[in-house]
């Protein structure tokens, strides 16, 4: 998602978004063949969010190895290149920033020309922000959204921050273990997923899977599952005319009427006219969503 650019010209000059402005976003799964070279680089910074799979960055004539966990943050204006790995492409997360704080942020990165990759971890926080950003850009090239996003980006870049200065402790290995089933989860959401083979995926208990999931997501593992379905049965209604029952059985559904029941429960409005309402994007996933 790109905001235009006579959009961010007038967007750079209101007072809230003058010091950090997210002009773009996007998520790139199993990016095979991905590869972006840029001889002059560009007046933005760009953050780049790998999560699973690898790629490299060529930045200062310098390599780089960009691995699951690692963020690439590339300051304005430098030459670069980056791309995916051609045996495992990576899956990334990825934000452009403008703005007169953005240097600044990088600077407590500790980001340089020399250093352009630290190791986040595989963190679910941090990816649901990437998300945020991105579902806040798709509500449409408006001050509020871009607001929202770059707010969101502001959190982000704080979060990040933070943790260089003291690293989270706790379970690095159930927060990999819950990532993971996130993953599962999002690419077989046709499928009828059990709590206790997702566990077993993850070699837990079921009640320590579900207590572990809940305490990173605020959602038990079924209620989340249901919420990435309603998620993507909204971007259906929005993207496709597919029907609303071939809808509903894409995603797991037997019962049409419980579907739109559920669907209901979660937008405010039922499938129909959900669709009919020409909605710009979809009701963006939050804890909040479980309760």
């Amino acid at each position: 998602m790109v905001i235009p650019e006579r959009v961010v010209a007038g967007m750079a000059q209101r007072r809230l978004l003058r010091g950090l402005l997210a002009t773009a976003a996007g998520y790139y799964p199993r990016a095979a063949g991905h590869r972006q070279s840029r001889p002059a680089g560009i007046d933005r910074a760009i953050l780049i969010y790998c999560v699973k799979g690898g790629g490299w960055c060529e930045l200062g004539k310098r390599m780089h190895p960009v691995g699951p966990g690692d963020l690439l943050a590339l300051p304005p204006n430098m030459p670069h290149a980056y791309g995916a790995q051609a045996s495992r492409p990576w899956s990334i997360h990825w934000v452009h920033a403008a703005g007169q704080q953005t240097a600044d942020f990088l600077a407590e990165l500790g980001v340089t020309a020399e250093a352009p990759v630290i190791h986040a971890g595989e963190d679910f926080e941090l990816a649901r922000l990437f998300n945020e950003i991105l579902k806040a850009l798709q509500g449409g090239p408006f001050y509020f959204a871009l607001l929202h996003a770059s707010c969101a980006l502001g959190h982000l870049l704080a979060l990040l921050a933070r943790r260089r200065q003291s690293p989270p402790g706790g379970d690095a290995g159930g927060l990999h273990k819950v990532a993971q089933s996130i993953v599962y989860m999002t690419e077989h959401l046709r499928e009828p997923l059990r709590v206790s083979a997702l566990a077993a995926l993850a070699g837990l208990s079921p009640a320590h899977f579900t207590a572990l999931f809940k305490a990173q997501t605020g959602c038990a593992p079924r209620d989340y599952l249901q919420m990435l379905r309603l998620h993507r049965a909204a971007e259906l209604l929005r993207d496709t005319s597919l029907p609303v029952k071939e809808i509903a059985s894409r995603l797991g559904y037997q019962d049409q009427f419980h579907f739109s029941r559920q669907f209901k429960a979660l937008h405010r409005l039922p499938p129909v006219q959900f669709r009919a309402s020409r909605p710009t994007v979809p009701i963006a996933m939050t804890p909040r969503s479980c309760s």
